[in-house]
Order: C-alpha cells, then structure tokens, then sequence
C-alpha cells in the first residue's frame, strides 16, 4: 500500500531527526550514507526516495 503525502512527511521529518542527530554526534564529514540510513532504519535507496542527494539531506536536515 503506498504511504499517504501525510504519512510520507511525517517520515520524512523522522528521518530529518535521526539525520541530524547522526551530523550532531558524528560532524558531518563522520556520517556516511550506510550510517544515516541505518539510524533511520531504512536502506540508502529508501533514503534517496525522500531526499534527491545527499546535499539536499544535509540541507534539509540540519535546517529542521
């Protein structure tokens, strides 16, 4: 079943978190893709279905 636009946000504002949390504990040249994605419990490809890049993670991300 595909995830309603709400439902899609909320996950991805959770991933926002746990990314961020990642970038807090680690800098940001510490945290690789693997490392982001598996905080958010997901794979790099789920991860790349929510951002376009890993810049756009980071901006993202750290502006939330």
């Amino acid at each position: 079943m595909r995830a309603t636009e709400e439902q899609h946000n909320a996950r991805k504002c959770e991933m926002m978190e746990k990314c961020f949390e990642c970038y807090a504990e680690n800098g940001l040249t510490g945290t690789g893709i693997k490392a982001l994605a598996a905080a958010c419990g997901c794979t790099t490809g789920n991860l790349y279905s929510y951002f376009n890049s890993v810049d756009e993670l980071i901006i993202e991300s750290t502006a939330y």
